[in-house]
Protein backbone atom coordinates (compact mmCIF):
# COMPACT_ATOMS: atom_id res chain seq x y z
CA UNK A 1 0.00 0.00 0.00
CA UNK A 2 1.43 3.35 -1.01
CA UNK A 3 1.95 6.01 1.62
CA UNK A 4 2.31 9.73 1.00
CA UNK A 5 5.51 10.88 2.72
CA UNK A 6 5.95 14.25 1.05
CA UNK A 7 6.60 14.83 -2.57
CA UNK A 8 9.13 17.66 -2.24
CA UNK A 9 12.69 17.04 -3.26
CA UNK A 10 14.99 16.40 -0.30
CA UNK A 11 11.97 15.78 1.94
CA UNK A 12 12.64 15.15 5.63
CA UNK A 13 11.38 11.75 6.77
CA UNK A 14 11.44 9.92 10.09
CA UNK A 15 11.73 6.29 11.13
CA UNK A 16 11.27 4.45 14.38
CA UNK A 17 14.18 2.30 15.53
CA UNK A 18 12.84 -0.38 17.89
CA UNK A 19 15.02 -2.72 19.96
CA UNK A 20 13.16 -5.75 21.31
CA UNK A 21 14.30 -8.41 23.74
CA UNK A 22 12.49 -11.60 22.87
CA UNK A 23 11.46 -14.20 25.45
CA UNK A 24 14.37 -16.46 24.48
CA UNK A 25 16.79 -13.63 25.32
CA UNK A 26 17.52 -12.70 21.71
CA UNK A 27 17.74 -8.98 21.00
CA UNK A 28 16.55 -7.69 17.63
CA UNK A 29 16.44 -4.22 16.13
CA UNK A 30 13.69 -3.31 13.70
CA UNK A 31 13.06 -0.18 11.65
CA UNK A 32 9.59 1.17 10.86
CA UNK A 33 8.86 3.94 8.40
CA UNK A 34 9.51 6.19 6.68
CA UNK A 35 6.95 8.60 8.11
CA UNK A 36 6.30 12.15 6.98
CA UNK A 37 6.10 13.47 10.56
CA UNK A 38 8.00 12.87 13.78
CA UNK A 39 4.79 12.19 15.72
CA UNK A 40 3.98 9.04 13.77
CA UNK A 41 7.45 7.61 14.38
CA UNK A 42 7.28 8.47 18.10
CA UNK A 43 3.90 6.76 18.29
CA UNK A 44 5.42 3.53 16.98
CA UNK A 45 8.14 3.64 19.65
CA UNK A 46 5.47 4.14 22.32
CA UNK A 47 3.33 1.35 20.89
CA UNK A 48 6.13 -1.24 21.00
CA UNK A 49 7.32 -0.14 24.45
CA UNK A 50 3.78 -0.63 25.80
CA UNK A 51 3.03 -3.76 23.77
CA UNK A 52 6.19 -5.51 24.94
CA UNK A 53 5.76 -4.46 28.58
CA UNK A 54 6.45 -7.21 31.09
CA UNK A 55 3.39 -8.48 32.91
CA UNK A 56 3.25 -9.95 36.40
CA UNK A 57 2.50 -13.68 36.00
CA UNK A 58 -0.02 -13.74 38.89
CA UNK A 59 -1.92 -10.48 38.51
CA UNK A 60 -1.50 -9.73 34.81
CA UNK A 61 -0.56 -6.16 35.72
CA UNK A 62 2.38 -4.39 34.10
CA UNK A 63 5.55 -4.50 36.16
CA UNK A 64 6.89 -1.15 34.94
CA UNK A 65 9.63 -2.78 32.87
CA UNK A 66 9.58 -3.34 29.16
CA UNK A 67 11.28 -5.63 26.70
CA UNK A 68 11.32 -2.95 24.02
CA UNK A 69 12.78 0.51 23.67
CA UNK A 70 13.49 2.81 20.79
CA UNK A 71 14.16 6.20 19.35
CA UNK A 72 13.41 8.23 16.24
CA UNK A 73 15.85 8.97 13.42
CA UNK A 74 15.52 11.83 10.94
CA UNK A 75 16.72 11.61 7.37
CA UNK A 76 16.33 13.14 3.96
CA UNK A 77 15.24 11.49 0.79
CA UNK A 78 16.87 12.20 -2.53
CA UNK A 79 14.73 10.94 -5.36
CA UNK A 80 16.25 9.57 -8.53
CA UNK A 81 14.74 7.86 -11.51
CA UNK A 82 14.74 4.07 -11.27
Amino acid sequence: MARSIGMAADATVYRAVITKQLRDGTTVTEYEGPYGGIGAARARVSFWTNYMADLDEETGERTGTSRASGYVERGTVTWERA
